[in-house]
């Protein structure tokens, strides 16, 4: 007769607590980093195109749209309620992410850039685990796309910067959202 033994050690099929789940505002960002990397795509597709171009309306559509995605992704995450301490980078890097969209000028958006730089904490996630590597995986791609933006024509005056006060004087209003 076979004799019964268990094999399996007790609390293997039990999950692991160091994987990374999403939370409201991570799923969120995520589609962030997808709405800006379309954005860059269809910038830099306006940039190279002549506006003789047959095709030029509906190039300034598509941009247009995928500025519209971004906005509403970065408007979802600042909606959402916080469900864990990893979300506050993210949160953050949404607000910075819609202020340097819709800022109206080179040398606003050169000092809100700055802010990735001098308050680098604010917008990283030093939370160690699977989901804070996570979290600050997804933060870098971010802050990749935002430093791809400041390339763009459209966010890049050298005449405008050359202008701008040595100063760090960082915009009021988001540093003091920043404070979530």
């Amino acid at each position: 007769m076979a004799t019964l033994i268990s094999t399996t050690l007790p609390n293997v099929t039990e999950a692991s607590r160091d994987l990374f789940s999403h939370s409201t505002i991570s799923r969120r960002f995520t589609q962030l980093n997808i709405a800006l990397s379309k954005y860059i795509e269809f910038e830099r597709d306006l940039e190279a195109a002549d506006c003789f171009d047959l095709a030029f309306e509906a190039w300034t559509a598509d941009a247009e749209m995928a500025r519209k995605d971004v906005l509403h992704a970065t408007d979802a995450i600042t909606a959402s309620p916080l469900e864990r301490l990893e979300d506050r980078p993210l949160k953050r890097s949404a607000l910075l992410t819609r202020a340097l969209i819709v800022s109206d000028n080179e040398v606003e958006f050169t000092a809100l850039h700055r802010l990735l730089d001098s308050y680098a904490p604010l917008f990283a996630c030093c939370v160690s685990g699977a989901v804070g590597a996570r979290v600050q995986q997804m933060l870098e791609t971010c802050h990749s796309h935002l430093d791809a933006i400041a390339d763009l024509g459209e966010f890049n005056d050298p005449v405008a910067a050359r202008a701008e006060p040595t100063t760090d004087a960082e915009p009021d209003a988001l540093i003091a959202t920043c404070a979530i």
